[in-house]
């Protein structure tokens, strides 16, 4: 009698065209916070239009205006953006991952050869690569940094197309203003609520109210801890701690 083995499943997606849009914070200054966090929102390249006139339609309800982020987060803007987490939170097609890296733990000479931009980008491909598979084709952005001029991007792609062998496809990697992407900027949004809670920080009843939001909207009951990668929808990864 035969038997047959199973593909091993990565990622919430399956024989699609994803984009990925990326952002991360906490990963240099703001000493006194421990954990940094790297990650981004997964969704069907086919969907984008769809989901971005939701998203307009909201802003222009709620009087949006500028650029959404974690750092803008106020009590007068509070409603608004609950909105839009419910809005994609809705969305079983959109999924969010992120990576939570203890940076007190981070030995960039052991492991980095003390080249700590070489250690950022390997955080991206650790945050990235688990999901890429099952025959997809991925279309990533990256949040421009001025270090995205030299050979970060390039890195990072060649780490992830040796991860895409006869698993998937990876179309592009580009580096993308966050300010003229709202995918990025929802990324940012969830990205800085999981800092805020990771970091164990408080002092903004806003802030403090949209993390518990997102949570209650991903089902989780909080942004703290560590899920397996196998968790779909909004998946938090602790590394290196």
């Amino acid at each position: 009698m035969s038997t047959t083995t199973k593909p091993p499943i990565y990622g919430p997606f399956a024989d699609t065209e994803v984009n990925v849009y990326c952002d991360e914070s906490r990963h240099e200054g703001q000493r006194h916070q421990q954990f940094m966090v790297i990650g981004g929102l997964w969704l069907p390249r086919d969907k984008r239009g769809e989901i971005l006139a939701g998203l307009r339609e909201i802003q222009t309800r709620q009087g949006i205006t500028g650029e959404l982020k974690w750092g803008k987060v106020s009590q007068t803007k509070l409603a608004g953006y609950q909105e839009i987490v419910s809005f994609i939170a809705a969305r079983p097609d959109v999924h969010f991952r992120c990576i939570v890296v203890d940076k007190s733990k981070v030995d960039h000479e052991k492991f980095f050869k003390n080249d700590r931009q070489f250690g950022f980008w390997v955080f991206y491909w650790h945050c990235l690569k688990q999901w890429l598979g099952n025959l997809n084709t991925y279309f990533i952005s990256i949040d421009f940094k001025p270090e995205s001029l030299h050979s970060g991007p390039r890195r990072l792609r060649e780490f992830l197309e040796a991860e895409c062998v006869k698993r998937c496809w990876l179309k592009s990697l580009d580096c993308v203003d966050s300010r003229e992407n709202l995918f990025c900027q929802i990324a940012d949004i969830f990205i800085g609520a999981v800092g805020y809670e990771q970091n164990a920080l408080s002092g903004s009843p806003a802030k403090e109210a949209l993390a518990g939001h997102i949570a209650a909207q991903f089902k989780r009951s909080d942004l703290k801890g560590s899920d397996l990668p196998s968790r779909h929808h909004f998946n938090i990864w602790r590394i290196w701690s």
